[in-house]
């Protein structure tokens, strides 16, 4: 079984390797789905690197903040394709603007710098290097990987242990974010509480990814973690975005003909969506829960 594991680790490695040079070309084209396609392959490789570090070959550190700036500049163009894509439908939702040529000259400003951060991260060469070290350093049959004779196969035992530190971390950032949702008046500091929300976000994330890595051996466990974990992603990337679509739509309020009640208007729109985002995360925190993984080790 510990093979099946560690082929199981690498086939998804691999996979997400494969997904990152076949997108990345595109990305260079502006392709936003491309981004996208980048951006998740490197949070997928990202979480299994996290979660399962000592059971693979170190990567170098040089390319580990390569990865980190890969994942960094992807991250920025896709937040700024997407906050402009959902101005875009607020405009197109009402044809009561004040000032709608300004307006839309601001969301075409900001789907433009999204694709020029993308033609910059694809067109160049350095995503190419990342991609050759970050294999080199992981999977077998490489030339480096071969002379450090990588040799390790945990079993799914042991597997359920790297994953039970994730699964305790998301616990307790779900309880905080349960805590924040339900405090009187709201949270005290807005700030701290939507930084509560986001990272329970990306802990959920790294648990998610982590478990599908080893979904084929784990069998009906891994669904059983993955499909509550990916309802509170979702309203939780909802809720994110809402959040700094906000604070976009405040920053409107400093640009050149962009009337005043036309900001308001924005600001409101957003906020309802807001609250009901949240209200459906609330729910989903009590009626989607998220077993522990060495529960779910096959009998």
């Amino acid at each position: 079984m510990g093979s099946d594991v560690r082929d199981s680790v690498d086939s998804y490695i691999a996979l997400q390797l494969a997904e990152l040079e076949g997108c990345l070309p595109l990305v260079g084209a502006a392709d936003q789905e491309a981004v996208h396609g980048a951006r998740l392959a490197l949070r997928r490789l990202r979480s299994v690197l996290s979660c399962y570090k000592s059971v693979l070959p170190d990567v170098p550190e040089a390319t580990g903040r390569d990865v980190r700036w890969l994942a960094r500049s992807l991250g920025e163009a896709r937040d700024a394709y997407v906050l402009s894509q959902r101005t875009a439908l607020w405009l197109d939702a009402s044809e009561a603007w004040l000032s709608p040529e300004a307006l839309h000259e601001a969301v075409n400003q900001l789907l433009a710098g999204s694709n020029e951060m993308a033609t910059r991260i694809g067109t160049g060469k350095r995503w190419q290097g990342i991609v050759r070290a970050t294999r080199q350093a992981l999977l077998p049959g490489t030339a480096h990987s071969a002379a450090r004779e990588i040799d390790n196969h945990p079993s799914l035992l042991e597997v359920a242990e790297l994953l039970q530190p994730r699964w305790e971390t998301v616990q307790k950032s779900l309880d905080s974010t349960k805590r924040s949702l339900e405090a009187e008046n709201g949270h005290p500091d807005e700030a701290e509480r939507n930084e509560v929300l986001h990272g329970a976000r990306k802990d959920i994330k790294v648990l998610r990814y982590s478990v599908e890595a080893v979904a084929q051996v784990l069998g009906a466990g891994a669904t059983a973690i993955i499909q509550p974990s990916m309802v509170l992603q979702r309203l939780l990337g909802e809720q994110h975005d809402s959040v700094a679509g906000q604070a976009w739509i405040k920053s409107l309020a400093e640009m050149p003909g962009v009337e005043p009640l036309d900001v308001e208007a924005l600001q409101s729109m957003e906020l309802r969506r807001l609250v009901e985002t949240e209200a459906s995360l609330h729910a989903a925190l009590h009626s989607s829960p998220i077993p522990e993984p060495r529960r779910m080790l096959p009998s």
